[in-house]
């Protein structure tokens, strides 16, 4: 009876044991799909973002003109979509979601054309050479001046040269993705070599750009996207 009873004393620490390795196994597992969990609350009510984000997108306008070139919204986008996607931006209820998300885009779409905003350009415009062209006489002109054809020396530009062109957008958003990626890897001497040639080839269109203009869509959009961040971003959790 003895050795019975030990068998079964032992045989229900097991199980207890079991039933307490469970129970610790659920607990530790419950926090891993962060996806269901439910967002942390906005810093401030989402009217405020709205409310500096409008005045940053006519600041914008009037400072950077409209994008010309479709690497812009996209980038745009794929920047929104990573924001949401990691809760660096709050994702409002509704009716704020979509006014702020619409609003969010079109700002990253004029601080994309910020730094995308070359276009085309033609290296080679000002290569002309001089041409001699026949400018007949109007209509109402004296018969005598019918007899000798006037002639107007004119620059034009050479086919194939003149009008020869490069996407410098291309090239911005080749010398964007480098610097994301060394500073992914830590590679901190390419990554600061690729954003010092981005800003020496955007230094042509950054003259070009209203800079009292953009200095305040830079600070309103700025404060705008930042209080739309979560409360509890940037902060560790107790232990």
């Amino acid at each position: 009876m003895t050795n019975n009873d030990d068998r079964n004393e032992l045989e229900q620490r097991v199980q207890r044991l079991e039933i307490a390795l469970d129970a610790l196994r659920l607990e530790r597992a419950a926090p891993i799909p962060q996806l269901l969990q439910k967002p942390p609350p906005a810093i401030v009510h989402p009217v405020w973002p709205l409310m500096l984000g409008l005045p940053a997108l006519a600041c914008g306008l009037l400072g950077l003109g409209l994008p010309q070139h479709y690497y812009q919204p996209l980038f745009a986008f794929l920047f929104l979509l990573l924001a949401y996607h990691r809760q660096v931006c709050h994702w409002f209820t509704k009716p704020w979601r979509w006014p702020l998300a619409i609003m969010n885009f079109l700002l990253l779409c004029l601080l994309f054309k910020l730094l995308l905003g070359d276009g085309n350009q033609h290296p080679l415009g000002w290569f002309t050479l001089p041409t001699v062209t026949a400018t007949p006489p109007a209509s109402n002109e004296p018969w005598y001046r019918h007899l000798l054809p006037g002639y107007s020396l004119t620059w034009q530009g050479v086919s194939g040269v003149s009008d020869w062109f490069i996407d410098l957008t291309r090239i911005q958003a080749l010398l964007v993705i480098t610097t994301l990626v060394g500073a992914l890897f830590r590679f901190q001497p390419f990554a600061s070599f690729a954003a010092l040639a981005l800003l020496v080839l955007s230094i042509p269109s950054f003259l070009g750009f209203s800079w009292d203009w953009v200095i305040l869509f830079l600070v309103l959009g700025g404060t705008a996207i930042y209080l739309q961040a979560p409360a509890t971003a940037g902060r560790t959790p107790s232990r």
